[in-house]
């Protein structure tokens, strides 16, 4: 059953049904044109990326179609997480100029982060959740990747995750730049840390370690079950 082959572009479902929550989330009851703007633009420019992997990928079994579907979802999920940009804010915020960089929500020390969350004096389940939730954010993508032959190099998928992480992390520094100069932001709402990126290319390590054993124990025997059924 998981060996056989399914149409990868039937993968575009999870984009509908992604659109069909972000609109009923996002869009109630007297929203302005700036809402539905603000849900175009942010759906738009993922399912262009969706589009892009789904023609890249390679689906030869309904098991990689079911990790191409749950990689479309993963991909809106994550950007309403990490890099969702509110366009409706710079219209609907006073803008007083004067824009800065706060200091407070960047942090260049390795590992600082990661013992004051773990090991600090204020210890509590939301930090370890949170240090936990860096270390799988981009696990996902590293499996998906190597699974699906969007790339086939391991370390040219750890190389990506770190790129990628580091993307996010200077995205989230021009976001708070950009809004400092709005009254009442505080310099922005996203911590800028390098022990996130350490964590999200922990976790894409990870992501190439299970895709080894997935290999091993899953396709490996897809592939040996086919070769004797044509026997």
């Amino acid at each position: 059953m998981l060996g056989e082959k399914l149409n990868k572009w039937y993968s575009l479902l999870a984009v509908l049904i992604y659109f069909i929550y972000a609109y009923q989330a996002r869009i109630y009851e007297g929203a302005g044109l700036l809402d539905y703007l603000d849900l175009l633009v942010n759906f738009g420019l993922i399912m262009l990326i969706a589009i892009w992997i789904i023609s890249k990928s390679a689906v030869e079994s309904i098991l990689e179609f079911m990790i191409l579907f749950a990689l479309i979802l993963y991909l809106f999920v994550l950007h309403s997480y990490v890099t969702y940009v509110d366009i409706s804010y710079y219209f609907n915020q006073e803008y007083i100029g004067n824009p800065f960089v706060s200091m407070e929500k960047i942090n260049l020390i390795p590992f600082y982060t990661i013992y004051n969350d773990l090991f600090g004096t204020v210890v509590a389940p939301v930090t370890i959740i949170q240090t936990i939730g860096n270390f799988l954010l981009l696990l996902p993508l590293a499996f998906a990747l190597l699974s699906l032959g969007i790339l086939t190099n391991k370390y040219k998928v750890v190389l990506t995750i770190l790129f990628t992480t580091l993307c996010i992390e200077v995205f989230q520094f021009l976001i708070n730049f950009s809004v400092s100069g709005y009254l009442y932001s505080e310099g922005g709402h996203r911590a800028v840390d390098i022990d996130d990126v350490i964590l999200n290319t922990a976790g894409g390590i990870v992501g190439v370690l299970i895709f080894i054993i997935y290999k091993k124990l899953i396709l490996n025997k897809i592939t040996n079950n086919k070769v004797s059924t044509l026997n």
